[in-house]
Parts: structure tokens; sequence; C-alpha cells
């Protein structure tokens, strides 16, 4: 079956263009990836006693007039006559994991930039509840010596007790192993442990869990390591799914290096896979669409010897040059198989040589609406991830992307021209999310599905829509009214020129 003749029902969701899905025909038009707009500043810095560093596993997430920031924290609580080790070598590494805690802590927002630290008498630090700490705590089921890679999702129809939920890599202090939990709370504070724990397999990164509504089922996104042919261990992503939260089937493999990535013109000093690692993945479904997957995987690039001679580092196990990890941009419709949009160039770049993340961005789950932006929160180091860790102290940042503005359909100057696949579609009022600046134009033309223009809503009578705006509305010799083609299969030719073209959705009168 051709692709022109699949009916695509969209309802009243929005249809954006992360790829050619919606697309039957393009002449003279491309797709285009844009990154957002990164200022470099932080917006969250460690200050408390608790915080020697912050990790870049963290979730923002908008209720109301409030943005709630869940982020990993770390203490470096040594013996008295232990020094800070800074010098960067594998030791120095172990002996600094060996005298931390990672805690998962809590802060608010107004207007998602300035944060306070609440106090929640939750969990006792030195004596004293007055602390933004939520775990681990003395009332956990077992106790925890640390917490690790956790993300946070409102599941909104879940029962009260449950209605925010919590995956993270938990630290078991009496066993001296770790494993990937899964916690349930009724106000995102106080976390209970649910499900199967621990859940099989590693889950050091940034552990993605939501529900997802198009197959009623949750599913999560963790970390595999996998080796080549050279015997080389590299991180790649899995997918696991589950029916209730507790019972989970791991899927395997959805996101890896592959030959391109493996290829790449570099100059390396052997063979090898080691080229680059999917570090973290980001993976979330697009809010108001049928079946739109993005994820920001973050990648760690190292194709050279490490150049940094400090004594006791193992060249082969510490990385390699660059040492560096920026984010790119991949898009998917099932979460499942996954595309890298931009020419697999960065989403996220990092910053300028002083900047907090100049060597390492980690972007936080899904990006948070605020009005007609997206903003998206990292995590960012001014140090490579071989080089001294305990002097990554870490920061946050924010980036700032219009709405729905992750990939366009770009019409030149001279114009260019695209075709919808067949749709069935639910509203009263065709809405556009276009930037033509000052000269460019896009018209709507509605076709039946043997390509023949409807009458009233011909190329020849769709008036022309100028300017930038995230909800233009197409119109027909002054007439936005839809409605009675609603439910009827149609397709839609977009006439373009000097445009950008990001999304279109049907929509109610209000």
């Amino acid at each position: 079956m051709s692709k022109t003749d699949c009916i695509r029902d969209i309802g009243g969701r929005k249809e954006i263009f992360i790829d050619e899905a919606p697309i039957a025909e393009m002449k003279n038009v491309r797709l285009t990836m844009n990154a957002p707009y990164q200022d470099h500043e932080p917006i969250f810095l460690p200050e408390a006693p608790w915080e020697y560093r912050i990790h870049p596993y963290a979730t923002v997430m908008r209720e109301g007039d409030v943005f709630r920031l869940w982020y990993l924290a770390y203490e470096w609580d040594p013996p008295r006559g232990v020094e800070l080790p800074a010098a960067g070598t594998a030791e120095d590494a172990r002996l600094f994991w060996a005298h931390t805690r990672g805690r998962l802590c809590y802060a608010e927002s107004t207007d998602g930039v300035h944060w306070e630290r609440p106090h929640l008498g939750l969990v006792e630090y030195r004596g004293s509840g007055d602390n933004n700490i939520l775990g681990p705590a003395v009332h956990d089921r077992v106790q925890q010596a640390g917490w690790n890679g956790g993300t946070v999702f409102k599941d909104s129809g879940a029962a009260p007790e449950g209605r925010y939920k919590l995956w993270s890599q938990i630290v078991v202090a009496e066993e001296g192993r770790s494993g990937l939990t899964g916690f349930c709370s009724p106000d995102g504070l106080r976390w209970t442990p649910c499900g199967n724990n621990p859940i099989p397999g590693h889950c050091d990164c940034l552990n993605v869990v939501f529900r997802d509504e198009r197959i009623q089922q949750y599913v999560g996104y963790s970390r595999l390591w996998t080796a080549d042919r050279h015997g080389d261990r590299y991180r790649a992503v899995r997918r696991l799914v589950s029916p209730d939260f507790e019972r989970w089937e791991d899927m395997g493999q959805v996101l890896g290096a592959d030959e391109v990535d493996l290829t790449l013109p570099v100059k390396r000093e052997r063979e090898s896979r080691q080229i680059m690692d999917f570090h973290g993945n980001c993976v979330f479904k697009y809010p108001g669409t049928a079946d739109a997957y993005l994820a920001l995987p973050e990648v760690w690039w190292h194709w050279s010897t490490n150049p940094f001679p400090d004594a006791g580092r193992d060249q082969e196990k510490m990385g390699g040059f660059p040492d560096t990890v920026d984010v790119q941009l991949a898009t998917s419709r099932d979460g499942i198989e996954w595309q890298r949009a931009g020419g697999r160039n960065p989403f996220l770049r990092l910053g300028p040589p002083d900047a907090g993340d100049s060597k390492m961005i980690y972007a936080f789950t899904q990006p948070v609406q605020a009005g007609d932006e997206l903003w998206i929160y990292y995590g960012g180091f001014r140090y490579g991830i071989s080089e001294g860790v305990a002097l990554k102290r870490g920061a946050y940042f924010r980036a700032r992307l219009r709405l729905d503005g992750f990939v366009s359909v770009d019409a030149p100057y001279e114009g260019g021209e695209l075709l919808t696949v067949p749709l069935r579609f639910r509203g009263e009022r065709l809405a556009l999310n276009a930037d033509t600046s000052a000269g460019g134009a896009v018209r709507v033309q509605i076709e039946d599905e043997g390509g023949t223009p409807v009458e009233g809503f011909s190329m020849g009578e769709a008036d022309e829509v100028n300017g930038n705006s995230v909800r233009h509305f197409a119109t027909w010799g002054g007439r936005a009214h839809v409605g009675e083609l609603a439910g009827r299969v149609v397709r839609l030719r977009f006439l373009m020129n000097g445009c950008k073209l990001y999304s279109f959705q049907f929509v109610g009168n209000g």
C-alpha cells in the first residue's frame, strides 16, 4: 500500500513536521532542523551544603503558575583527613565516588529562571529537616546509600496516591548493589517504592519513563551496554514497556551508533566503535500529537587518545579526545524506530571556552511550554567526562525554542509546494504555525481524496497568510470555517514562498 493510499486520521490533534510521515509530495521545499537559542548563562548552581555537585539528570514540570524542579545533588562527605581528589586520575574518581552520596532534591520557581529551595522537613540532614531533600530517607523500605538518574512524570490517569511516578537508580547500602527502581507519590514530594524492583539491567544514566496513551502502556528508556568485534564496550539506549508500572519487559536496543557514525572522517588511533556513545536518551512524546516522539540524546565523542597526560590515567578506559558531550535530535513515529534530524548535527551546542556548558551538556526530560515557546532545560559542565570528576560541580541552563519548532518545512524565496497524505480531521478552523517574515506567504488548498480542489477552498480562493505567528488561521475569501469538511477524507496543498511551516491543526471556534 502506498503512502497516498493510507488515511491519516488526525482528528483535532496537532501535526508537526518531524519527518515525512504526513507528506505525500514536496516540490522545492525541505525539512530543516531548527536549533533553540542558548544564552549559556546558568540559571541554577550548587549552593546548599548537600550540593557539592548537581547532576544533569533532572526534570522540570510546569503546574499552573509554578515550575517544579526535581534534581540530583551529590554531597562530598569524606572522613577527616581525606582531601578533595581534584587531579583527575582514575584513582581520584574512585576516591571521590567512595565518599559521595546522591540525593533527590526539589526546587520551585514562578518564572522558570529564579529558583527557591523550600524547607520541606521530609529528610533529616545533620540534625535538621530544614532542607529540600526528598530521598533517600530513613523511612525507606531499605536503607539506601544513594539515588541516581531519576526522572519524574505526572500520571494524570492514575489513582491519587500514585499520581506522580519516578524512575531512579538506587544504590542499596547493605547489599552494595544498584538497580532501577520505580516510585509513586501523591504530590511529587513523598515517595514510596512501587513495582517489582529492582528492574534488571544497567541504569547509570537519565532513566526516562512516561505513560504512552497511544499504546496504553508505560514506556521507559534506559542504558544498554553492548560490545563490538574489537571488544570495546559502548553505551546505547534500550526501551522497556509495562502495562501497570510494575511488570516490565525489556524490548532491547532502539538507539545506538551505526556505520555512519563509525566511519566519520576523524583522526583516530585505532579502528573501533568507541568513536561515540549515546550517554543518555531524553525521550518524550510531543503533547497534543497522535504519534510524534522526540529524543534529545546526549552524544559523548571520543575518537582519539585522551590528550590529558595525568599519571595513573588509563587511556583505553577513561575515554579519549575530544572527550565532550553535545545533544542531537532524533524523531520517531512509534518510539522504536528512530531517525536523527538535521544531518546528525548538534541540536544543543557546547558553549564558549569559559562557559559552564563548554565541555558537556545533557538535556533534561520533556520541554516545558511557556507561552509560545518551549523551554528546554539542560545541565552542563566546563570539564570533559574523563577530566577531574571532583571538579565538575555542574550548572543548569535554559534553551528557548519556538512552539512546535524542532523541524520546519522551508520554502525558498522563489517558492515551493507541499501536499499532505489523505487526512481525516475534526474541527472548525485550520491553524498554521508559520513564519513568512515580511516578504513571504503561504496559501492552502483543500482537495478531495482524488486531488480535486474542494469548491470554496481552491488555491485561487485562498488568502495569503503573511507574518510570524504560532497560530495563523487559513482563510478563503476571508472565510475561515472548514467544519463542513470534518470527517471527510481530504488533502492539504501548501503553496509557500520565503516561509517556514512548523505545524498545522484543525481547531474549534474558541
